[in-house]
């Protein structure tokens, strides 16, 4: 009878334990996170890009444009865009190369989400440089207005 005893005390232990955790979890969720905000610094002014082609195909579509980017020099980048059931938003991933007039060269990949609201695509992707710079990206595609802006932030 012992053990059934040490083996309800242990029980309401982890129950009262669990309890506590859940109570401190939910007041932490439901503090004031509305006031809150995370901030990156521009890595470098907003940057226009040319398109230079844009190829559809079932699910998506690849975005491809160059543009002088900052730091990075001319840059050339493409977007694939894979789209969720709804088609108002999805995953994209990409690679990008820079050029620099004193032979820089520079690589990344990223990868993040995007949503679209009408002919506009709004990207936020994770970047990771080949020197290990990290940046966190938004990039804004107008299908009709054949217009793409690339903001980069950094993150590390």
């Amino acid at each position: 009878k012992m053990l059934s005893i040490n083996s309800k005390e242990k029980s309401m232990k982890n129950f009262f334990i669990t309890l506590l955790l859940t109570i401190f979890a939910l007041n932490s969720m439901a503090s004031d996170h509305e006031s809150s905000t995370i901030t990156f610094e521009e890595r470098q002014p907003s940057a226009e890009m040319e398109i230079t082609s844009v190829q559809l195909k079932p699910g998506g579509g690849i975005i491809m444009a160059e543009g002088t980017m900052g730091e990075y020099g001319r840059v050339y980048t493409t977007f694939e865009l894979t789209a969720d059931s709804g088609r108002s938003g999805g995953l994209v991933t990409g690679e990008g190369r820079g050029f620099g007039p004193d032979g820089y060269f520079g690589y990344a990949s990223f990868s993040g989400v995007y949503h679209r609201e009408g002919t506009i695509f709004t990207m936020y992707t994770l970047v990771r440089m080949d020197d290990g710079t990290q940046n966190l990206d938004k990039i804004v595609f107008d299908g009709f207005k054949r217009t793409l802006t690339h903001d980069v932030h950094v993150v590390r």
